[in-house]
């Protein structure tokens, strides 16, 4: 009777081990999803579902996926779903691999993401979700994710060009004019704004947080000048300035904040020491220019891929002299060149020059000017 009292408990423990052992092997099964391959770079249809999946449930389970986008303090947000069988051991995803389906918050967001393969600026959370499916097909209700964050921002696709950072210049209305680097460029609208930067204050922080004494939203040209419905800018005043680019009402970012002061003519006394490019394609000999040893000149070009300007230098004789490295290469958008006289020709001080610009395909540029040399200046 002992004996069989025993057998019976041993083989009762036995069992409740066993029970005990299978709950463990099963709690320790399940789907471990790392996103970390996509962590901090920017997503696209194309690399979107390109994470890594783990899996301990034994040989292949059918799984639901779902994918967030959402962007913070914002409706904006696109989401996908598919089904994935998923086998034991590593998985790993991409986008020929899967046949999602796709809703976001406006159609807008859709062109973009889709067709551009952009996403907007600012900071998102990406989710994925995955839930497996009984044999039944529905859902188990035990579901495991991974979720990453990031913050999408174009800055160098949007460039500020003239006037150039730091200028002094003498207009009181002048062009600000700026170039955006997207394939879909023609479908984009500007919101330009100008901002008095005070005391301590750096370009981004006067921007950021001063009212603005300009601040205009939907332009369609890549430039504008000064409006005189917009408060006047003041001598001696430095301003900043900057550009933000949207896809019908969609942000896609901004460029660089850059800075300018006006001054007059009797703060320079003829020797500007900062001035802006000039954009020799709007040069044709009517301004007078000076040059304190060297010219800043700026070409975009937008008709051919590559273009050869050639240089020639005038005295005010009309006599030509030589100049060193008069040859300059230009390639597609966006090219500057400083022309430093005082090492390439033998000019002298307070002279008047003329500085005739060539193009391959016969265009002709004149900028007349005062050379000064920077030796004499205190």
């Amino acid at each position: 009777m002992k004996n069989s009292f025993l057998r019976t408990g041993y083989k009762t423990g036995l069992l409740a081990v066993c029970i005990l052992l299978s709950l463990v092997g099963r709690a320790q099964q399940g789907i471990i999803i790392n996103l970390a391959p996509i962590d901090g770079i920017e997503l696209t249809p194309d690399n979107v579902f390109n994470f890594q999946v783990q899996s301990t449930l034994p040989g292949i389970t059918n799984v639901t996926v779902k994918g967030n986008i959402h962007y913070r303090n914002s409706t904006m947000q696109l989401n996908y779903t598919f089904t994935y069988a998923l086998k034991q051991g590593m998985n790993i995803l991409s986008a020929d691999q899967v046949h999602p389906s796709w809703q976001f918050s406006s159609s807008a967001l859709q062109e973009l993401f889709m067709i551009y393969k952009k996403l907007p600026e600012g900071a998102y959370e990406y989710c994925v979700t995955m839930t497996p499916q009984l044999k039944s097909g529905e859902n188990s209700g035990n579901s495991f994710d991974d979720c990453l964050y990031h913050r999408a921002s174009d800055l160098f696709l949007i460039n500020l060009i003239e006037p150039d950072n730091n200028a002094k210049i003498h207009e009181y209305n002048p062009l600000l004019t700026w170039v955006a680097n997207y394939q879909f460029a023609s479908e984009l609208t500007y919101r330009i704004r100008v901002a008095a930067i005070m005391h301590g204050q750096n370009p981004q922080n006067a921007i950021t947080r001063n009212n603005p004494v300009y601040d205009e939203n939907n332009l369609m040209q890549n430039s504008i000048v000064y409006p005189v419905y917009a408060k006047p800018l003041q001598v001696g005043q430095p301003y900043a300035w900057t550009v933000d680019a949207y896809y019908k009402g969609i942000l896609l970012g901004g460029a660089e904040t850059w800075k300018f002061t006006i001054v007059e003519d009797t703060l320079y006394k003829g020797a500007p020491g900062n001035m802006s490019y000039i954009d020799i394609t709007r040069e044709k000999g009517a301004t007078q220019f000076t040059a304190i040893g060297h010219l800043k000149l700026k070409y975009i070009l937008q008709e051919t891929r590559s273009d050869t300007l050639t240089l020639q230098l005038l005295n005010a004789s009309q006599n030509e002299i030589k100049l060193k490295g008069n040859i300059l290469a230009a390639k597609f958008g966006d090219n500057r060149y400083e022309i430093n006289f005082k090492d390439s020709a033998d000019l002298k001080d307070n002279n008047m020059y003329k500085l005739i610009i060539s193009t391959k395909s016969g265009e002709k540029y004149i900028l007349p000017f005062n050379y000064l040399n920077p030796d004499f200046i205190k």
